[in-house]
Parts: structure tokens; sequence; C-alpha cells
């Protein structure tokens, strides 16, 4: 008895040392990922959701507003210039093509990205033009005219070529226009579409040359449509 209440008495002595610790649980390190686990979903949901919401938009403005198909027109031909020099080893050129490209589309406005003009004779190159970028509007006529002078090499197939035409009585070349447009509706642009526009011109020799230029009419070249296509005019 007496040695349990030296025991309490004991106890109820004043504690002077340091002060002890209170017991802490341990850092909630599931939770805590768990936390960021869900934040991160959320996000991706939410993200994934804009994205079909943006798809839909699109898609439907697509659907309402289908382009319709650009057309082309050449409006004139003109060769100044068109002989075989220095011994028939050169080419020699001038020849400007005016075509008239038409945007019938009522809400979209055309962007080309890149424009250029080939002139080929006999599948040889021998004039290129890198036309500036352009953006057209709806319902709008755009002329643009390619011009290409100089001189090129005309030996061999070019040659052979050059003197069989000039014997029938008319040369044949070939005008390509390579593309690259882009469709744009408000603030909405379109993927990129790369359109091929071939041209082939026939024209008299020099005897004949002052007729065909007084009876040129203007004719209807070609459509481009947004596909990846080449098209083929037969002047």
């Amino acid at each position: 008895m007496a040695s349990h209440e030296h025991k309490i008495d004991h106890l109820d002595q004043p504690y002077y040392g340091p002060p002890i610790p209170l017991p802490t649980d341990p850092a909630p390190t599931g939770i805590a990922r768990r936390d960021a686990y869900s934040l991160f979903c959320l996000a991706f949901r939410v993200f994934t959701l804009v994205l079909i919401v943006l798809g839909i938009v699109a898609l439907v403005l697509w659907l309402v507003y289908q382009p319709t198909r650009l057309k082309a027109y050449v409006d004139s031909a003109s060769v100044t210039r068109f002989d075989l020099v220095d011994n028939g080893t050169r080419l020699q050129f001038n020849l400007t093509v005016a075509v008239s490209i038409r945007n019938p589309n009522r809400k979209q406005a055309v962007l080309y990205r890149q424009l250029e003009a080939v002139a080929l004779y006999g599948g040889e190159q021998f004039g290129y033009v890198d036309l500036p970028q352009m953006r057209q509007e709806h319902k709008s006529t755009t002329e643009i005219r390619p011009s290409f002078q100089g001189q090129a090499p005309g030996a061999g197939v070019v040659a052979a070529l050059f003197g069989r035409e000039k014997e029938v009585g008319f040369f044949n070349i070939n005008v390509k226009l390579h593309t690259r447009v882009r469709l744009k509706f408000i603030i909405v642009n379109s993927v990129e579409y790369k359109p091929d526009v071939d041209c082939y011109i026939r024209f008299p020799t020099r005897p004949m040359r002052q007729r065909w230029h007084n009876g040129l009419r203007r004719r209807s070249a070609m459509s481009m449509t947004f596909r990846d296509q080449k098209f083929k005019l037969g002047l």
C-alpha cells in the first residue's frame, strides 16, 4: 500500500525536463498521389472534350459551307520568240500566258501558299516562274500572267522535235501550274491541298503567228478541285 502511494506521489510531481514531442501521423503519400492522378485525369478529359467539340464545329461548318471547285480560263497566250539559236543548240523563247482563276465560293477565301509555273517542250523544262503568294476573296476572279523569257538547252530531243513541228506548222508546249492552297472561313483554315494544272498550248510557226493571235478566244482552261489531282487543258 505504501509502495502504491509512493508511485502516485511521484507522478504528481512537476516535470521540468525538455518538452515531450506529440506523436505525429505518417505523411499521407497515398492520398496525395491519388489527388494528383485525379487532377490529371480531369484535365485530360476536359482537353479531349474541347478537341471533340472543335472537331464537330469544324465538320458542321464544312458541310454547311461545302466549297465549290475553282474555275480557270486561259484569257490569252502570246509567243513573240520561239527559235533555235547557236547552231541549233539553244532554245530562245519569249512566252506569256494569261490565266484567270475564279473562286465561286460564297463564304470561303482561298489562300495560295505556293503558286509556280513551269514551261516544258518535248518533256524538257525550259522556263520557270515563282509567283507571289496571294489571297483570293470569295466570289472573285484573279488573273495571273506567268512570263517566260530567256534561253535553254535545245539540243537532242528538243532540236529533233522542233524540226518536225516546224515542218508541220505548229509547236506544242506545256505550261504547268503547281499550287498549294488552303480555304479560309472566318478564322478557320482548311487542310492544305496541292492541285496541279496542265495547260497544253498549240501555236503556229512564225508565218501563221499573227493570224493565230488575232483569232484567239477566251476558253475554259481547267477545274481545280480540292484533291491532289492533275487537270489537263487542250488549247
